[in-house]
């Protein structure tokens, strides 16, 4: 009697089904890796405006309202265009002394939209706006090294 060669229907079964569980457990970590990267560029490019708005300070005397011509002559890194929305200034007109507020909102429906809006002001405090109100507070907003 001649022995074939191969696999059975119970083998390729068993091995469909490790590759899946395995799956299962790879796809949440890699995004969780994804979300993680693309806030970290998040966070460098608020880092970065921050320190254009005290360069522009030191310049004009006042902050700039826009991130391009007239403001700070930038604009948003195309691998943040996808993942973020353009940032928000807010800088109160002749406050004494002047300050601002910059605001980094994800995409709405897209990767990063649970992880909450990114946000720097001029007092050098960074934070992940979780409850939405746009305000500094140390018990609810997670801090940007967390």
């Amino acid at each position: 009697m001649q022995r074939q060669n191969g696999f059975t229907l119970i083998e390729l079964m068993i091995t469909v089904v490790v590759i899946t569980i395995l799956a299962a457990v790879a796809y949440p970590s890699y995004q969780q890796h994804i979300v993680r990267g693309a806030r970290s560029a998040g966070q460098q490019f608020l880092l970065d405006i921050a320190q254009r708005q005290e360069q522009f300070l030191l310049d004009q005397r006042q902050y700039a309202t826009t991130l391009g011509t007239g403001g700070l002559s930038s604009s948003v890194p195309s691998e943040l265009s996808t993942r973020y929305q353009a940032p928000v200034f807010n800088v109160p007109a002749g406050a004494t002394p002047p300050s601002y507020t910059i605001t980094l909102t994800p995409v709405a429906g897209g990767l990063m939209a649970s992880d909450g809006p990114l946000i720097i002001n001029n007092l050098g405090q960074r934070w992940r706006d979780m409850n939405g109100n746009g305000t500094y507070e140390p018990a609810t907003d997670k801090a940007w090294d967390k």
